[in-house]
């Protein structure tokens, strides 16, 4: 009996999601949105078309003699055909000049413990920066600082893929999810469902769980076609399609990390290739798509499902910690400035420095990746305790 019961409840458990899924397909709003999305990514990109010329005349090179600046990569740009890309491309490769070497980790790392204002911090601070000193001695000891990734144009490709369309990417992708949350309880509560469907354990259920799931789901789904769309279109228009363009690290001599007035070499904690720190990147976006999803599902459930008031609830705790941690940069509180990035928009704003020392906006290594796994779990355990209390509270 246990296990037929159980069998049953998978199966009205599975019934009841393909229902909401079907729900969600026949809403023209919510099947409206990802092709808006779409066209909002195509202006992007067409915004930074000015790119491709210089992107396609590496990937050229790159295809012939790989992505390292070496006299043979030299020779190779000399016999391309003329243009103002070549010639660029020529410029900069032949007057290329190594800034990991020069480059004093320890120095910067004495600057950004010193800028911290709690003792904790410093040292936090110093053991961050003693760990990726090593990280700077081993992209100098690689040669990697010599792959051409962008060329001239290195750090507008860089913000361009990894600044602009990645986090454009994520955002779609979550607002699908958190759309499909809000939409449902709006209209349960317009049509005179919700009464009825909180009646009942099984209805709560819907509420609580499977809707969670469905809205995952959809956003997952979606996730993965805007960006196959949106990176094989750049990938496509740039001509790094297959090229070996991608094997560039991201750790080249001509990209840097800017934080405020100061500059530095782009190095990250592991050894990344401009595909690998894609697939990172990407990696991390669902994650944050997960993150967000669930903080507003649980602030669906703190709300009583009210639509409007979870929206604008959800939106003041998103964006607070970016408008605090703002404040904080322009008064100089660096404690509290680094704090703040541990919650998503402050995160996301910088999300083409993404898995580097992140300059004074972290603590420790890896922290955008330590937030946005720590987040999910905390909102993980908060969601049961909601649900329970959501169960046992009387909403007639």
């Amino acid at each position: 009996m246990t296990a037929l019961s159980a069998a049953v409840s998978r199966s009205l458990g599975l019934s009841l999601l393909a229902e909401e899924l079907r729900r969600i397909v026949r809403m023209p709003l919510l099947v409206a949105l990802p092709f808006a999305f779409l066209v909002l990514n195509g202006a992007l990109i067409f915004g930074n078309s000015w790119l491709f010329p210089h992107m396609v005349e590496i990937a050229s090179v790159a295809q012939q003699v790989g992505v390292r600046v070496d006299q043979e990569f030299l020779d190779a740009v000399a016999v391309r055909p003329p243009s103002g890309a070549r010639d660029q491309l020529a410029f900069s490769v032949s007057h290329a000049q190594g800034i990991v070497a020069a480059f004093d980790a320890g120095e910067a790392a004495a600057a950004a413990a010193s800028d911290m204002d709690t003792s904790l911090a410093s040292r936090l601070m110093a053991s961050k920066y003693a760990a990726w000193e090593s990280r700077v001695d081993a992209v100098r000891a690689s040669g990697q600082e010599w792959d051409v990734y962008g060329a001239t144009y290195t750090f507008e490709v860089h913000q361009f893929l990894f600044g602009t369309l990645v986090p454009a990417v994520i955002l779609e992708a979550s607002s699908l999810g958190i759309a499909v949350l809000l939409v449902m309880s709006e209209l349960d509560e317009r049509t005179g469902v919700r009464s009825i469907v909180l009646s009942s354990p099984v209805g709560r259920g819907v509420v609580t769980t499977t809707r969670l799931a469905a809205s995952l789901m959809w956003a997952l789904a979606l996730y993965a076609v805007l960006t196959a769309l949106t990176f094989g279109a750049v990938a496509a228009l740039s001509g790094w399609g297959t090229s070996r363009a991608w094997e560039s690290s991201v750790s080249s001599l001509f990209n840097v990390a800017v934080d405020g007035s100061a500059a530095r070499p782009f190095v990250t904690w592991s050894d990344c290739s401009v595909g690998t720190y894609l697939i990172w990147s990407l990696l991390l976006g669902l994650g944050f798509m997960v993150l967000l999803c669930l903080a507003v599902q649980v602030v669906l459930l703190a709300t009583c499902c009210s639509a409007f008031r979870a929206a604008v609830t959800a939106c003041a705790l998103l964006m607070a910690p970016l408008v605090i941690q703002a404040a904080c940069a322009l008064n100089g509180w660096h404690t509290a400035r680094a704090l703040m990035h541990v919650f998503p928009a402050p995160l996301l704003a910088v999300s083409g420095q993404w898995f580097t020392d992140l300059g004074l906006r972290s603590l420790i290594p890896w922290q955008e990746a330590a937030a946005v796994t720590c987040g999910i779990a905390v909102l993980l355990c908060m969601h049961p305790v909601l649900s329970r209390m959501w169960f046992d509270e009387d909403v007639a």
